[in-house]
């Protein structure tokens, strides 16, 4: 009896066992992607090489929620970036001299968002994955054509305009050719090219085929995500639909820079970018704020240089006049809409003004007074009081 207890017991144990341990194998990475319904930023590779390096030649931010909500955003290698060596570099010598975990590191710097996970593919497994679909037709605006000797191995481009079906080789030679375009129209191209193989090898194919071609290109891939991570992002892929998914480029201005030519990053451009498609949020900028001005200290001219102020500085100014007293015992920004245009607005003046923001119920009397002169869309308003003035 004694066995049979033990014997049961051990029986149980060793169940649990297999159990916990089914669970570990198949459900360690389960949501790992998207855990708790997050958003989940995966940086994207692609590698050529040149001597004994290799760098990042394509750049792109994958980003996919639960809801199959999928964003993708084309970095431009050459923006101007500061790394750990403290000095600015162009984004491509991240890989270059520290892996995927500085590339990781300067990609989320640059944006503002955690970016965990990455996936690398070299100029091989790009060309075995176009050749595993059976390559992809693509409509070419002009011709392409270019020769490096000097690349190893030498670089021979030549693509005829027109709809065709690229194999790997052509594939590759059409997201690497620059053109008078340079790097931004091989980004175009990149997106144009990515959003075909995504359309043959995700759309237009039953999970099952999505799943051996994850396997067929998986010892291509150097990444963080396991296989099964990589299944949960197929399956996000092949669920979306391509008009859903959204595509951008991270927007830079050309400077040179001690004979090197970089992309400066639009600051303000990428901030919004990353906010309205990764966050979900908008936001402001004085571009987006109306102001009218009033004069309510009788100081000479001050509301017009005040209205020049701010229009220089992207406000849009509707209405300049003067307020219907000159004794404004300072100056006050009265909040007619959203309270954070005020905030942007007190924000670019000089800190020697004190402007002060209120709501027209604080300045009941006054803003009764003002109500007929303001205009129809007006954001904020500014009444220039006691002491304030605008000497730039």
């Amino acid at each position: 009896m004694r066995k049979q207890i033990l014997f049961a017991l051990g029986a149980v144990v060793v169940v649990i066992g297999i159990v916990i341990g089914w669970y570990l194998v198949t459900q360690r990475h389960v949501g790992r992607l998207v855990a708790q319904g997050k958003r989940a930023n995966i940086l994207v590779l692609g590698l050529d090489k040149a001597g004994n390096k290799r760098r990042s030649d394509t750049m792109m931010l994958l980003s996919v929620s639960p809801s199959k909500d999928v964003v993708l955003i084309s970095i431009p290698r050459d923006l101007r970036v500061k790394l750990d060596d403290g000095n600015f570099h162009k984004l491509n010598a991240a890989y270059a001299t520290g892996g995927a975990t500085q590339a990781r590191k300067a990609v989320a710097n640059l944006l503002g968002v955690n970016v965990p996970f990455y996936i690398t593919l070299d100029y091989a497994g790009f060309e075995h994955l176009v050749d595993k679909l059976g390559g992809v037709t693509i409509t070419v605006d002009q011709a392409m054509k270019y020769d490096d000797e000097s690349a190893n191995p030498p670089l021979h481009i030549d693509i005829k305009p027109g709809a065709q079906t690229f194999d790997g080789k052509t594939a590759l030679d059409y997201v690497r050719y620059r053109g008078d375009t340079g790097d931004l129209g091989r980004i175009g191209r990149q997106q144009k090219l990515l959003a075909a193989i995504l359309q043959k090898g995700f759309q237009n194919k039953d999970y099952g085929s999505v799943r051996k071609l994850v396997r067929a290109i998986n010892p291509y891939l150097h990444t963080n995500l396991s296989l099964v991570d990589l299944y949960d992002l197929a399956k996000i892929m092949h669920g979306v639909d391509m008009q859903h998914i959204q595509m951008a480029t991270i927007p830079g201005t050309p400077v040179t820079i001690g004979d090197i030519s970089f992309l400066e990053p639009q600051v303000v451009g990428m901030e919004r970018m990353i906010a309205h498609l990764i966050r979900g949020t908008d936001i402001l900028t004085s571009s987006d704020v109306t102001v009218a001005v009033f004069n309510g200290n009788g100081a000479r001219m001050v509301a017009s240089r005040t209205a020049d102020y701010l229009r220089a500085r992207d406000f849009k100014v509707n209405k300049v006049a003067n307020a219907e007293t000159f004794g404004y015992d300072k100056t006050y920004i009265i909040a007619l809409t959203d309270t954070t245009k005020a905030q942007i607005l007190q924000a670019a003046l000089p800190q020697s003004t004190d402007a002060v923001i209120v709501s027209p119920g604080k300045l009941a009397t006054h803003y009764k007074a003002l109500l007929p002169y303001i205009p129809d869309g007006t954001d904020v308003l500014l009444i220039a009081g006691k002491g304030f003035d605008i000497n730039e």
